[in-house]
């Protein structure tokens, strides 16, 4: 891969961590993401974390993850055991086992994981040292744990260290009072000041998790990606449901999806933590670690525990999705075990009871994974016969070398024997690592466009102004519009792809955290707020339709229509639809209703009806952690893919005459429950042959909406809004309304305080109703010009003829400052989701600048810890032993 010049960037590893990593050092805002981002509140784009500024290239950063992690586990390991051989087993153990490779793609995950060994070693180290640099180094990683750039992952280290530093506590308190109690200041000063060191990062994350969308997850959104009882079997089968299709173990076809449900840790370190925990010495230590397994292994299984649910109901912990990203702390203390047990067999022999009971034990561990898939009936390996697949033979061959250099150490005891047995368990986690996604991945990056039509249509768009609306954006290939990709080549987009999306701006605009944004007229008042110029992709006539307010979303509409081919007389309609966000939905519930309209766009007889469990039911239905909380029943399904069901919906029409003068199709949501409705295609079955015809989507807006469209090799299509009118402009006229009135103007819906009923943006601005609406005075529009625009930073000159209101479509932060003529002047949120600054009369210069409080607060933060550490590390008290032996 690395020769050939890839990257080491399969799936989310392209499309997010690679652009970012092209970020300047010290960047905050980015004016290219969701009309305006705040990259030091995400900080899984790392633009904090420091290895990645000194790293040369992406792939250094890939590397260097899985080196830290290694170097720290073996660290820990041999700090606990003093076998170098076990030491090395448990660092290979963890660097090189299901989880770490299967999030070779999140470069968050991998860094935050990777600095958890290195926290425990730390910790390890505080017991017997007298010196207090373990502290100052236990605070270092705990601070690179965090800039890592994935907050569950370091959670859950810093929830195992907090629980090992505990532990060390109550170990070293057993030998004194006096004791203990340094202990305790050591462990908790290494975590005071690891937390300091990374409150540059934290403050910002902590303001922009409370406004993002997830601040409101379900219990179903919780339970996303963890682990059933039957997937917990990929600790012994990684390949039980397949891998990677191009690989040879075949599509996965298992609960969604492998990259976070990946857990193997190989063979051999079980049967070595059975040997630790049977061997001549038990240590009270085991204790924590088996601990650490099985409450790892439930914390795994989710919502389907109760331990997993009362996690749901924590306030940080229980906004995050993938429970089975506990899946580090199994392997962590699985690796730890497994050092304990190669330093329990070479340190001395075990009796023929002990030696008996390891073997047999490990016989019993093997025979019960091989029960819980070869007496499953519906068990994947059993499609072809379980001895003839090529999924279960590399289990079943590890299961007997494992067990065979696992005895073989406990026989002879040899340093050749413990070598056979690392290099049996490399093996063993090469079976799943090896084949997997990266290793098919074909990721090369793009920081130049191929073709001379290409360079020239990113020149128009990057040197706007105006942004770009990508539609269906998350099937883009990899090109310089799709979201994130679109920052390397300075083009702006309203959209953007990753998980800290504000809940203000996914309302209004309906977009969601991967790109997707619903959109059925170019000439929406919405457009003109987020400066929309041109639109990308097949335009308002196509499905997939998102309906309603389900989901989290305000701006969608309630309706779409769908025009009635000429001639055709129907008998029914097939409707191909599905819900999100519907889990709690009951059967039978209405969710949408269909009206047939004649010429007139009046109703023809009775509303037919969309109901939960009949037409429509949850996309993800037969995902297993999903389907045991579904209240509604599963409808026929119309298309199937490996994620999700698209359901299909027959409705007879009751009055088959009247519908000889339709029209049009009207489908319409009304309460959905939280619910989102998206209608995935129309059809209409004519009467006499029942050919089935497809309905087009009717056109939204003027048919002159759009300029002629742009086809470029290597691009997708776009076409420039006619009535783009700018991205900063001046209005007379301000007035307080509520967060529904201003999603129904934004779609343009009738608004009753617009002249001619019709929101528009540049006449009349919408303020939040909590905050007092400043007086203005102005008669005609105010002239605002653009002097100066850059990333976190806007200079415009304003010159009306009486107070007026200067809009600036760039997303509202708190964090924005305005300076008129250099005075301080409030920045108020305008039409639900941009800005807005009062100017008085006359000609002013009015400037915007992006200022985090919370990397200010935190930057201070930091250097005093800072400052602490480096005098941790200063040896004060030889030096003063050196003073005194001189006097």
């Amino acid at each position: 891969m690395l020769v050939r010049g890839f990257y080491l960037a399969p799936g989310d590893g392209e499309v997010f961590y690679l652009p970012f990593f092209d970020l300047p050092i010290g960047q905050t805002w980015n004016s290219s993401l969701l009309s305006g981002y705040s990259v030091v509140s995400d900080i899984q784009s790392q633009v904090l974390y420091p290895l990645r500024w000194i790293s040369p290239s992406y792939n250094a950063l890939v590397i260097l993850g899985y080196a830290i992690c290694a170097f720290g586990m073996f660290g820990l390991a041999l700090r606990l055991t003093g076998s170098r051989l076990g030491a090395l087993l448990a660092a290979l153990v963890v660097s090189g086992s299901g989880f770490m490779v299967g999030h070779l793609g999140h470069l968050s995950i991998v860094h935050a994981a990777a600095w958890v060994p290195a926290m425990l070693w730390a910790l390890a180290r505080m017991r017997d040292a007298r010196s207090r640099w373990p502290v100052a180094l236990g605070a270092a990683a705990t601070a690179m744990c965090v800039y890592g750039g994935h907050p569950q992952v370091s959670i859950i280290g810093l929830i195992l260290a907090g629980c090992y530093g505990v532990h060390e506590i109550a170990v070293v308190a057993a030998r004194g009072r006096g004791d203990g109690l340094r202990m305790l200041a050591r462990v908790s000063g290494m975590f005071a000041l690891g937390l300091m060191l990374a409150a540059p990062a934290l403050l910002p994350l902590a303001h922009a998790s409370s406004e993002g969308a997830r601040a409101s997850w379900s219990l179903s959104d919780f339970d996303t990606y963890s682990h059933t009882w039957g997937s917990l079997r990929l600790l012994a089968f990684p390949n039980l449901y397949g891998a990677y299709a191009p690989g040879i173990y075949g599509s996965y076809g298992g609960p969604w999806n492998l990259t976070e449900l990946a857990i193997y840790a190989g063979v051999a370190p079980w049967l070595l933590a059975l040997a630790a925990l049977l061997g001549a010495r038990p240590q009270r230590a085991y204790g924590f670690w088996v601990g650490a397994v099985v409450v790892g292994l439930l914390l795994c299984l989710g919502a389907s525990t109760p331990l997993g649910e009362a996690v749901y109901h924590l306030p940080v912990l229980g906004k995050f999705r993938a429970q089975a990203r506990f899946g580090i702390v199994v392997i962590i203390a699985v690796a730890v075990l497994a050092a304990y047990g190669v330093s329990a067999l070479m340190r001395e022999p075990l009796s023929k009871r002990r030696l008996a009971a390891l073997l047999g034990g490990s016989v019993a561990l093997i025979a019960a994974a091989l029960a819980s898939v070869a007496f499953d009936p519906k068990s994947p390996l059993l499609d072809h016969g379980l001895w003839s697949s090529l999924r279960a033979w590399p289990a079943l061959l590890f299961f007997g070398a494992g067990l065979l250099v696992v005895g073989l150490l406990a026989w002879r005891r040899s340093r050749w024997a413990a070598l056979l047995l690392v290099a049996v368990t490399v093996v063993d986690l090469g079976s799943f690592g090896w084949f997997y996604e990266w290793r098919f991945s074909s990721a090369v990056g793009l920081s130049q466009v191929a073709t001379p039509q290409a360079r020239l249509a990113v020149d128009d768009l990057r040197r706007g102004p105006g942004r770009v609306l990508p539609l269906n954006a998350h099937k883009m290939g990899m090109e310089p519009l799709r979201p994130n990709i679109n920052m390397l080549f300075g083009i702006d987009s309203v959209v953007g792809y990753g998980p800290l999306l504000a809940a203000r701006y996914a309302a209004y605009t309906g977009t969601d955290t991967v790109g997707m944004f619903p959109v059925g007229n170019p000439d929406a008042p919405l457009m003109d707020v987020l400066g929309v110029r041109w639109i990308a992709g097949t335009l308002q006539n196509d499905y997939p339709q998102p309906l309603g307010r389900g989901c989290g979303t305000a701006a969608l509409p309630a309706r779409m229509r769908a025009t009635l081919p000429a001639g055709v007389a129907i008998q029914a309609l097939r409707i191909t639809s599905h819900m999100n966000c519907s889990v709690l939905i009951d059967q039978g519930r209405t969710m949408a209703r269909v009206a047939l309209l004649d010429a007139h766009e009046r109703p023809l007889g009775p509303a037919l009806t969309i109901d939960a469990g009949e037409e429509i039911a949850e996309e993800a239905y037969d995902r297993e952690d999903v389907r045991a909380q579904i209240k509604h029943q599963r409808p026929p399904v119309a298309q199937e893919q490996s994620t999700s069901l698209h359901f299909l919906g027959e409705l007879p029409l009751p009055d088959v005459a009247a519908a000889t003068s339709a029209r049009q199709i009207q489908i319409e949501v009304g309460d959905t429950g939280g619910a989102l409705v998206t209608i995935d295609k129309v059809e209409a079955i004519e009467q006499g042959s029942g050919r089935v015809v497809a309905v087009p989507i009717a056109p939204q807006g003027g048919g002159d909406s759009l300029g002629p469209k742009r086809v470029v090799p290597g691009m997708t299509a776009f076409a420039e809004r006619r009535g783009f009118r700018g991205m900063a402009w001046g209005v007379c006229r301000a007035e307080g309304a509520n967060d529904a009135d201003i999603a129904a103007a934004l779609v343009g819906a009738q608004y009753k305080n617009a002249p001619d009923g019709r929101f528009d943006p540049f006449v009349l601005a919408l303020l939040e109703p909590d905050r007092a609406v400043p007086a203005l005075s102005c008669r005609n529009a105010p002239a605002v010009k653009v002097l100066e625009r850059a990333h976190g930073r806007w200079r415009l000159q304003v010159e009306a003829d009486g107070d007026a209101l200067a809009v600036i479509s760039e997303r509202y932060n708190r964090d924005w400052v305005a300076r008129v003529d250099g005075e301080r002047a409030p920045v108020l949120v305008a039409d639900g989701t941009i800005m807005a600054v009062a100017v008085p009369a006359g000609r002013h210069t009015l400037e915007l600048s992006y200022r985090s409080r919370g990397y200010r607060n935190g930057l201070i933060l930091a250097a005093l810890a800072l400052t602490v550490c480096v005098l941790l590390l200063v040896p004060w008290r030889r030096r003063r032993a050196s003073g005194a032996a001189a006097r």
